[in-house]
Parts: C-alpha cells; sequence; structure tokens
C-alpha cells in the first residue's frame, strides 16, 4: 500500500483529532490565565477611555463582570475599534472620535488585545482542524458518522 496522507490520516484520525483537541484546551486554559494576568490593563485601558470621553461603552459595561467566558465580548469594543476602519461594518453605531481615540494609543495599552486575538485565532484553527481530521477521511470512504 502506497503511503499517503489521506491514508495517514484516515488510519490515525482519532489520535490526531484527540491531540488537537488536547492543544485546543490548553490553549483555552491559557487564554484564561492571560485573561486574569491583563485585567489591570484592561482597567488602566478603561480608565484611559472615562478620561477621555466620560464613560465606558456600553458594550464593556454589559459583559465587564462576565467572567472569562464573556471576556472576549467585554474586549470587542475596544479589539473591533484596533482592527477595522471607522465606518465599517464592523464598526457601525461607534464614534468615530472613539475609534481614532483606541487606533491611536500607544502599543503598551493595547498590545494585550492583540494578544488575546492571536490566541483566539489559534484556538479557532485547532478547532477547525480537529473536526476536519476527525470528519474529512470519513467522507473519503463513504462511511458518514454522526456525532
Amino acid at each position: 500500500m502506497k503511503f499517503s496522507v489521506i491514508n495517514f490520516i484516515t488510519q490515525h484520525r482519532m489520535e490526531i483529532s484527540g491531540s488537537l483537541l488536547i492543544l485546543g484546551i490548553i490553549t483555552y486554559i491559557f487564554y484564561a490565565i492571560y485573561d486574569k494576568l491583563s485585567t489591570k490593563k484592561f482597567m488602566t485601558l478603561c480608565s484611559l477611555f472615562v478620561d477621555k470621553f466620560g464613560a465606558r461603552p456600553a458594550e464593556v459595561l454589559i459583559y465587564q463582570n462576565g467572567g472569562v467566558f464573556f471576556s472576549f465580548m467585554r474586549d470587542a469594543f475596544f479589539i473591533k475599534a484596533l482592527y477595522f476602519k471607522a465606518g465599517t461594518f464592523h464598526t457601525r453605531g461607534m464614534d468615530n472620535d472613539q475609534i481614532r481615540f483606541i487606533k491611536e494609543l500607544p502599543k503598551e495599552y493595547t498590545d494585550w488585545l492583540r494578544v488575546k486575538v492571536r490566541i483566539s485565532i489559534i484556538g479557532l484553527i485547532l478547532l477547525f482542524m480537529m473536526l476536519a481530521i476527525f470528519y474529512v477521511p470519513s467522507w473519503f470512504d463513504g462511511n458518514v458518522h454522526s456525532p
């Protein structure tokens, strides 16, 4: 039998997807720890925002006490302002002055947000790889497995 990647994945898909699942869990644990360590940086960013605009954004107020499960939602206002241009779909309803303020902050105030986004992207990639390796090889066999 000739060696191919598809054959290897098909034969070892449980082990590979299990390993990716473990890496995903480790990524989530790292995210939770990093979230706890970055709480002070979040509070500093909120203080700067309050000093400039008089109040925290509504999105931040809604999710600020949600714990690690809602920390990304809490940070979403700042993340959207960092990554997207003013007036785009993602920043609709946001004040352009607030977006400009967040974009112009020194990196020391926003680097932690960029790290959280990267950790989240790594976690999503691991999740999709795990699902693809678990389900795609069964499509090549003609066997459809239900979850």
